[in-house]
């Protein structure tokens, strides 16, 4: 009679690292969408370049930016990952933007809010980083040295935070403040996010040296062909000429029509 052959030893599963024993940091992308998106050829390669250096990316579907945030925020509590960085989807941000918003965070591990200075998409185009006024009030900063600038409010266009800082505020982090409605002024998000850090002593820095520039749907009319001269020079030609040459021979090879 032939012996029974053993049952083959299953393999241990394997063995959980602890988070404690994961490199550090360990940061997370968060990208906020549009519901269509513009400027296509400018954002997405950017991004591309991001992630095929192998950060990770939450994937999220487009919803109200206050909300979209706080789920974002969500993410990262659940996860083990030690920072989030936002990114919205109307900038054109550095390849390199995951490392040089985590440097100071390396260089000083006390740090939990850094953001790149960034500028509004809107006239006068001021700074989006704010610091409080004897009057209480959020004014923006005109003047800068390079480098970490300590601030009493950092724009979101580019942010890292360190997952403490969800851990410390109570929620939601993010919210839109209607408090001043009769007086047609409109906090965002971001804005009801700073406040809270300032509530709870959380310091936030903006990082002069990183920007990621701020895309706009420009009007184009004759006041900006007129300001265009002005700035830049214009080689033409007189009127007389103009009317014997076909109209659209001054378009050829032209992929701005």
């Amino acid at each position: 009679m032939a012996p029974k052959r053993k049952p083959p030893i299953a393999p241990l599963p394997p063995k959980k690292r602890a988070t404690s024993a994961m490199p550090w940091p360990r940061p997370v992308v968060g990208v906020l969408l549009e519901r269509s998106l513009s400027h296509a050829d400018k954002v997405i390669y950017p991004l591309l370049s991001i992630a095929q250096q192998g950060f990770p990316f939450i994937s999220i579907n487009h919803g109200r930016t206050d909300l979209v945030r706080n789920k974002m925020a969500l993410h990262l509590l659940q996860s083990h990952f030690t920072h989030l960085i936002m990114l919205d989807i109307d900038h054109i941000h550095p390849g390199d933007i995951v490392q040089r918003l985590m440097k100071p965070f390396i260089e000083d591990r006390s740090l939990r809010v850094v953001g790149g200075l960034n500028f509004r998409r809107g006239e006068p185009f001021d700074p989006c980083a704010f610091v409080h006024g004897d009057d209480g009030l959020f004014y923006p900063m005109s003047e800068w040295p390079e480098g970490l600038v300590k601030v009493d409010a950092v724009g979101t266009g580019c942010i890292a935070i360190a997952r403490e800082v969800f851990e410390i505020l109570p929620p939601p982090w993010f919210f839109n403040d209607y408090s001043k409605v009769m007086d047609d002024v409109w906090p965002g998000e971001d804005m009801g996010f700073a406040r809270l850090c300032n509530e709870h002593g959380i310091e936030q820095y903006v990082l002069t040296t990183l920007t990621s520039p701020h895309l706009i749907d420009a009007v184009v009319d004759e006041h900006a062909f007129r300001t265009y001269i002005e700035e830049k020079g214009y080689k033409s030609v007189d009127l007389d000429k103009v009317q014997k040459q076909p109209v659209a021979e001054g378009l050829e090879g032209s992929d701005d029509r």
